[in-house]
């Protein structure tokens, strides 16, 4: 009778471990039925996209020269679109309070280099624009920066840029440190 029991016992075993090597349950694989599916990990969302982002800041000027102005502080708004996680544009308009006010609008093409796993892009941009104090005078900039998530849908940005200002008006740096919302 014990080898009897010791037979089944063994024959039940190498059955249900023959079973489970061809479900792949010994071989390192999930083993997935319908009733009870086990999930893989999911993947993440990339933290870079496209879409709308909206951005305020914090800016500072700095002169290049010993011209009209001197360095002051300002802050404006942002506007950009990003066809892909790579590749888009950012309209911005900032104030700076100088001597006299200074006003600057700019429509920059924007390259990012997303970091999709730490949630971080350095970019680099080139546009233009106008710069006014009285009078109007056209701008070439380009400069770089870098932006972090916070949340799927915030991120805190810094970036400088160089703006080549059309006559009289000298040459000048813009930094700027704000906030960027995505929707």
């Amino acid at each position: 009778m014990k080898t009897k029991f010791t037979q089944i016992a063994l024959i039940a075993f190498l059955a249900a471990g023959t079973s489970s090597v061809f479900a792949g349950g010994w071989g390192g694989k999930y083993v997935v039925s319908e009733k009870n599916p086990i999930a893989k990990n999911p993947v993440p969302a990339p933290c870079y996209g496209a879409g709308y982002e909206f951005g305020i800041f914090a800016a500072g000027i700095f002169p290049n020269g010993t011209g009209d102005y001197e360095e002051a502080l300002g802050g404006g708004v942002s506007l950009g679109y990003f066809y892909n996680e790579n590749l888009g544009f950012d309209l911005g308009a900032a104030v700076f309070s100088t001597d006299s006010e200074v006003h600057n609008y700019t429509l920059d093409l924007v390259y990012r280099f997303p970091n999709q796993q730490d949630c971080y892009a350095p970019y680099v941009f080139i546009g233009g624009g106008v710069h006014t104090n009285g009078e109007t005078e056209g701008l070439a900039r380009g400069g770089l920066g870098l932006d972090v998530k916070m949340t799927d849908s915030c991120s805190i940005f810094a970036d400088g840029a160089y703006n080549y200002v059309a006559g009289d008006v000298e040459d000048y740096i813009t930094v700027r440190v704000g906030l960027r919302f995505n929707f």
